[in-house]
């Protein structure tokens, strides 16, 4: 009986143990909604991705795809996929585990007669305050595109651009 008992609370303490080894990192989204027509912020979130240095990797047509299946009223749903190898190299040879994070994205969601402009940030509590830097410059790099998608007077970003 008092085997029994230790056999539990050894079971009961690695477990205790075990979740305290994984450290599940919340997910941040940054989403920013427009009423311009949802192929405009399609070309919109290009424009910034191209215009920041990174390169279109894939572009997934989920809501399309959806609707070719028989879902005609499915609303449009599309991710861009995106990715600057300069900066990647910086950040895994830091954390080799924020490839999970790669390559970017920015979704585009139609719902109702609003579209809804999105991406996935990064972490920024690591342990690693070079790698807390990086994430926080990409981070401010992917929230400027998806309001620049976002944006119904894209001449007040011109106007931004110009200053610099």
């Amino acid at each position: 009986m008092n085997n029994h008992k230790n056999i539990e609370m050894y079971i009961f303490s690695c477990a205790l143990f075990l979740s305290g080894c994984t450290k599940e990192i919340p997910v941040q989204l940054y989403e920013q909604t427009t009423e311009k027509p949802f192929l405009d912020v399609i070309q919109d979130a290009e424009f910034a991705i191209t215009e920041h240095n990174f390169r279109i990797t894939n572009r997934l047509h989920i809501g399309e795809a959806i609707q070719k299946r028989g879902s005609t009223d499915f609303p449009q749903n599309e991710v861009i996929l995106f990715c600057n190898l300069t900066l990647a190299e910086d950040m895994l040879r830091i954390e080799p585990r924020y490839i999970n994070y790669c390559p970017y994205k920015i979704t585009i969601t139609e719902l109702n007669d609003q579209v809804i402009v999105g991406t996935r940030l990064l972490p920024t509590q690591h342990m690693n305050a070079e790698m807390d830097k990086i994430a926080k410059e990409i981070n401010k790099t992917l929230s400027a595109m998806v309001e620049y998608a976002a944006a119904d007077d894209l001449f007040m970003f011109d106007d931004i651009q110009e200053a610099n």
